[in-house]
């Protein structure tokens, strides 16, 4: 309820440009936690309604990503920047809610979000799509940005595949065990 009344305010200030960056990543992780919370659940209603969910957050999406899309083209420079600011301190609006992090970790080792679905499902797929690393029209702090972005997401899927070992390893020792 304390995040509820306190409300929400962005990393980024009241810059369109990182706003618009941050809810085209947040729209596309939340649909991916949705749909992967419906599948864990086991319970088909729960999937179902969780499916529906996924597919709303999908549509605000494609909405955000599209508009990014434009301000690529109308501001390639001033929006690579947003975009890499936003990808490199990106946090789920709930990062600040009583034991989140415990709760992220929980989230992760069952597979539902994790760093690799992070990399893998939302950050690479709309970078792809925005066609960021194909440009030919970023100068100056755009190029800088880009050459930023690249190395975050490198470091990001290095950190991604060290938690993927860590969690195989601890799910063999949990089975052996029990076994």
């Amino acid at each position: 309820m304390h995040h509820m009344e306190a409300g929400y305010e962005a990393d980024h200030g009241d810059s369109f440009l990182h706003g618009t960056a941050y809810v085209s990543f947040q729209e596309l992780a939340t649909r991916v936690s949705h749909r992967n919370t419906g599948r864990a659940s086991g319970d088909p209603v729960c999937e179902q309604m969780m499916t529906r969910i996924a597919a709303d957050e999908n549509l605000h999406m494609i909405f955000y990503r599209n508009l990014m899309g434009a301000a690529l083209e109308a501001a390639p420079n001033e929006t690579m920047r947003a975009i890499t600011d936003v990808v490199t301190t990106f946090q789920m609006p709930g990062h600040s809610i009583d034991g989140f992090l415990r709760k992220s970790v929980v989230i992760a080792n069952a597979g539902i979000y994790d760093l690799r679905l992070h990399h893998d499902d939302v950050l690479v797929p709309v970078l792809r799509k925005w066609g960021v690393f194909d440009r030919t029209d970023l100068t100056g702090d755009g190029e800088k940005a880009r050459e930023e972005l690249g190395e975050f997401l490198e470091h990001l899927d290095a950190s991604a595949t060290k938690f993927e070992t860590r969690r195989e390893e601890r799910r063999a020792r949990q089975a052996a065990r029990k076994g």
